[in-house]
C-alpha cells in the first residue's frame, strides 16, 4: 500500500469525521460528548462511519476492515466503561452503518463521480434507511418481551432517521469536501 492511498485516507477520514461531529455541535451543542447520550453517535458514529468510508474507499479491503474493527472495539470499551453499552443493539447500529457506508464507498461513489449532492444525498439517504431497518429490529425485540415498557415505533423511527440522516450529511459532506481538497493536492482540475 503506497503512500498515494494512505494521504487520501487521512484527509478523507479528518473532513468526514469533522462533518459529523459539526453537525453534531451545532444541533446538540456539547451533548455530543457525553456516552450516556442517544447524540453520542454524532462523534462515534462519525469517526467509525468516516473511518469505514474512507477506508472503503481509498484502503486495501483488509485493513479497512481492521481499522474499523479497532475502533468498534475502543468505541464499546468507552460504552461499557459508561455503563451504556447495550451490545445486541450497537452490533445492529454497526452492521447497518457498515452496510451502508460500503455501498456508498463501492458502489454509488464511483458511479456519481460528477454530481457532488447527488453522492452527499445518497450517504444520507442509505444511512437513514439503515437507521429506520436497525429502529424496527430493536422495536420488535423490546415487544416481545413484556416486562419493557413499551415505546412508539413512529417515534423510535423518526427519531432515529433524523439522526441518520444528519450523521450521513456530515460524513457525506466531509467526503465532498476531502476529494476537492484531494484533487487540488494532486493537481487536478475539479
Amino acid at each position: 500500500m503506497g503512500g498515494e492511498k494512505i494521504k487520501p485516507f487521512f484527509i478523507a477520514l479528518l473532513f468526514c469525521a469533522s462533518g459529523a461531529v459539526v453537525i453534531g455541535l451545532l444541533l446538540f451543542q456539547q451533548r455530543i460528548f457525553l456516552a450516556g447520550r442517544g447524540v453520542f453517535q454524532f462523534l462515534s458514529f462519525g469517526i467509525i462511519g468516516s473511518a469505514i468510508l474512507s477506508g472503503f474507499r481509498y484502503l486495501n479491503r483488509w485493513l479497512a476492515i481492521v481499522i474499523v474493527l479497532i475502533l468498534v472495539i475502543l468505541n464499546e470499551m468507552l460504552l461499557i466503561s459508561a455503563g451504556q453499552a447495550i451490545l445486541w443493539q450497537d452490533i445492529l447500529y454497526y452492521a447497518g452503518l457498515c452496510v451502508a457506508l460500503i455501498v456508498s464507498a463501492k458502489y454509488y461513489f464511483p458511479r456519481l463521480s460528477r454530481a457532488a449532492l447527488d453522492r452527499l444525498l445518497v450517504v444520507s439517504s442509505l444511512l437513514a434507511v439503515s437507521y429506520a431497518v436497525v429502529t424496527v429490529i430493536i422495536y420488535l425485540a423490546y415487544r416481545s418481551i413484556p416486562s419493557v415498557p413499551q415505546v412508539s415505533l413512529s417515534q423510535m423511527i423518526y427519531y432515529d432517521i433524523a439522526q441518520g440522516f444528519l450523521i450521513g450529511i456530515g460524513i457525506g459532506g466531509g467526503l465532498e469536501l476531502a476529494e476537492a481538497v484531494i484533487r487540488r493536492l494532486s493537481g487536478k482540475s475539479a
